[in-house]
């Protein structure tokens, strides 16, 4: 009966009504009527007996007797004829009122001693009866509503009027029995139990229509069939009468509901319980509550079933905590979905997930085992870091308040110290050497994207850019890198994460690289094609300023050899670029020398300080340590490790007279002629002294940080020209991207700024700075 429930099952006594009008007049049947003589009466006796009567009955037994068009146009036309004269509309209006306000107190006395579910069925019944009477009463007379109705505001329509008959005359007198009925049936289906929806969908149109100041009937068509539908501008008395104790009762039920399931279940099974309950209430909306509820009873369901459960049910033995430690998803992805109805339950997740992700990330970082085994730390860190980006996904749709989690509890551990940072350049620098050979693009990338995802997370990006740094250098002058491409990711994501100026040097990198390729190119058309005295030798040109890589302090000795290649480029260089200046940079050059002194003929691929080395002993058999430093300018230190490696049971090439691992000035060294190697090409490796600490040592933060700093806060200062302390230090870390400074550094770096006079405090106020120009 209400227009905003389509939903409505199709009624039987409907079926019947649309038979009244199945037998059209013919066209030109005239209508055997003399209304010239007829009396008001005599009219109202016929629209009673030929109209009213039959009408009536059927409502009682089902069967219309005399069911005919013509019946219809007689009593209309009776209407029509009486209907423009004021004290004959009057009667017929007063006798269309009579006829209702009659059916309706029969159909109350009728209800006299029901209660409850017996009271629902027959007033249900009343009403939809009631809609159908009132339906073709006012077609009968809806002549009134043209002239007589209209013009007064003393009479309502005849929609209104029979609505206001049936409240007065059956609505007020039931209503309080009604309203609880309902209550009474809405909490026996929560229970379990099945109930007539359909007679309590009616009750609730009945509810919604009532007291309705502008109501109407209209027939409409579905599936089914015809059905009558009153059609409200407003909700009636529903909100007034029923809701507000639909709702307080809802409350009181969940409450003593949830009071059991606390005591009795588990917190999955409570979840679960609660997900059935607010589907359940759902559903009755849709099936015979009105919508316009929604919004309130869903407050009144959460607040017992959610806000004031939450708490209890994260803190359960097999609450939060334990469905995170045994990854039950599934459990911690309902409990999101009804704690997201409630967003400020969600905290009490997340202060558990936070603490989690912390123990787990904390059990990869202090094991020692990880810490002397930087890939593998790396890669575990990596594997949790998948591992809870799938998790927040899943569980919680990448909801921002769970990342943020997420984020705080990786970053509060691996921002302890600087270890994560460095390691993660050396596993990046051990992929791009040899473990992305193999893999397709579409691995290749998801690597790069873990790795700078891992990356956002740590707050001293400069150191892990300074070390990656160093290793791109060496990769690239070595060109040990597997994949081109994979470099160009990196330095591409690198990018958008830090920002083009702290990419910078590694962009230029690349860009010497390719710049001395072009020259090498030229370098080798040259006369002697590359090669001059016969030495086959290639030339990378680095900036200073961008490689990590700077040249020797002492001022070592080449061999005559490298000296003619040496003259011949940088006359080549100069010739190309007046006015720049090369210095050579010995130790990070490689040599592959050709060696006619063993049993078999060898390339010993060497460092350019063992070259130098090496290449005394063209001259002499026998040379002491201490001339060979004497003669190369090599430092003593370097030149011992440098010589050493030589002399090692693997590749041992040079023997001496002692079994200490230890050269003295005067200790003699001799080409050992008995090396042997199966192999033509032979790699001599360098000892590298004290490895292992040097690798797992905790780096320390850059001096640049300080100029950093410096330069943050004068640029800031400029800008602003007097900030308060606290204001600036937001400032500054703000501007400071790469890493995070302490408040006591740049607090130190402030006084040192006032030191040299870039600023000066405020005479009044001591936290306030003023920039001096």
């Amino acid at each position: 009966l209400n227009a905003s429930s389509p939903s409505r099952a199709h009624s039987p006594l409907l079926e019947s009504v649309t038979a009244m009008t199945t037998k059209p007049v013919s066209k030109g049947d005239a209508i055997d009527l003399n209304l010239e003589d007829m009396t008001v009466e005599q009219g109202l006796e016929l629209i009673e007996n030929e109209r009213v009567q039959p009408l009536l009955k059927y409502l009682t037994t089902g069967v219309f007797e005399n069911n005919t068009n013509m019946t219809f146009m007689k009593a209309y036309s009776v209407v029509v004829q009486f209907g423009d004269q004021q004290q004959h509309s009057y009667k017929l209006y007063s006798y269309y009122k009579k006829v209702i306000c009659e059916y309706c107190q029969d159909g109350v006395a009728a209800m006299a001693g029901c209660s409850g579910e017996e009271l629902l069925r027959k007033l249900s019944e009343l009403w939809e009866k009631q809609t159908i009477l009132v339906f073709w009463m006012q077609r009968v007379f809806q002549y009134l509503d043209r002239f007589f109705t209209k013009n007064t505001n003393e009479y309502p329509d005849l929609f209104s009027a029979a609505l206001k008959s049936f409240q007065e005359q059956v609505y007020d007198k039931v209503k309080d029995r009604c309203v609880a009925a309902i209550i009474e049936v809405i909490n026996r289906e929560r229970n379990g139990y099945d109930i007539e929806q359909g007679v309590v969908r009616l009750l609730v149109e009945m509810l919604c229509t009532v007291g309705d100041p502008q109501p109407k009937i209209t027939k409409q068509k579905d599936v089914s069939g015809d059905r009558l539908l009153w059609l409200s501008s407003s909700r009636g008395l529903y909100r007034a009468d029923f809701e507000s104790a639909l709702l307080i009762t809802t409350g009181e039920f969940y409450r003593a509901k949830v009071a059991g399931w606390l005591a009795e279940y588990s917190c999955p099974v409570f979840l679960q319980e609660v997900a059935k309950r607010l589907e359940d209430e759902e559903n009755r909306l849709n099936r015979y509550l009105d919508r316009s509820s929604e919004s309130e009873l869903r407050i009144v369901c959460q607040k017992e079933l959610i806000l004031n459960t939450a708490k209890n049910l994260v803190e359960m033995e097999s609450g939060c905590q334990s469905m995170f430690q045994q990854k039950r998803y599934d459990q911690l992805t309902l409990m999101y979905r009804l704690f997201r109805r409630e967003p400020s339950m969600l905290p009490y997740m997340t202060g558990v997930m936070e603490p989690y992700i912390e123990s787990r990330c904390t059990k990869i970082i202090d094991d020692q085992q990880m810490i002397d085994n930087p890939p593998q730390y790396v890669e575990k860190v990596l594997e949790l870091k998948t591992e809870l980006d799938e998790m927040v996904g899943q569980c919680f749709d990448n909801d921002s308040g769970f990342q943020k989690a997420r984020n705080r509890g990786l970053e509060n551990v691996l921002n302890k110290d600087t270890r994560c940072a460095k390691y993660l350049a050396v596993f990046c620098d051990l992929q791009l050497k040899k473990g992305l050979k193999g893999r397709n693009e579409e691995e290749m990338m998801q690597l790069v994207n873990q790795v700078v995802n891992l990356f956002a997370h740590l707050k001293d990006k400069d150191i892990f850019l300074d070390f990656y740094k160093r290793a791109l250098s060496r990769r690239l002058l070595n060109k040990l890198s597997v994949s081109n491409d994979a470099e160009d990711a990196f330095i591409t994501k690198l990018k958008v994460e830090c920002g083009q100026q702290a990419i910078q040097k590694l962009a230029s990198m690349f860009t010497d690289m390719a710049l001395s390729d072009q020259l090498q190119e030229e370098y080798n058309k040259l006369s002697h094609g590359g090669s001059p005295g016969g030495v086959i030798h290639e030339v990378r040109v680095l900036q200073t300023n961008a490689w990590p890589e700077k040249a020797d302090e002492t001022n070592i000795v080449p061999c005559d050899e490298m000296v003619e290649c040496i003259k011949a480029f940088e006359t080549f260089y100069h010739g190309k670029h007046s006015g720049r200046k090369l210095r050579w940079i010995y130790n990070m050059g490689q040599v592959e020398l050709t060696t006619y002194c063993f049993q078999r003929k060898h390339i010993l691929v060497v460092s350019a300080y063992q070259c130098l080395s090496l290449m005394l002993f063209n001259q002499r058999k026998e040379i002491t340590f201490g001339e060979m430093c004497k003669a190369t300018k090599l430092p003593c230190e370097e030149c011992h490790r440098q010589v050493l490696s030589m002399t090692v049971s693997k590749h041992r090439l040079l023997t001496y007279n002692g079994e200490d691992k230890k050269l003295e000035d005067d200790t003699k060294l001799q080409v050992n002629e008995q090396f042997t190697n199966e192999k033509i090409k032979v790699a001599i490796s360098l000892i590298k002294e004290k490895e292992k600490a040097v690798e797992t040592a905790v780096a320390e933060a850059p001096i640049e940080r300080k100029h950093v700093v410096d330069a943050a806060v004068v640029r800031i200062m400029k800008a602003r020209k007097k900030l308060e302390h606290n204001a600036l230090l937001e400032e500054v870390f703000r501007q400071c991207t790469l890493f995070k400074p302490q408040p006591s550094q740049i607090k130190v770096q402030i006084e040192h700024l006032i030191d040299r006079e870039f600023l000066k405090r405020d005479a009044e106020k001591r936290n306030v700075y003023i920039y001096l120009p």
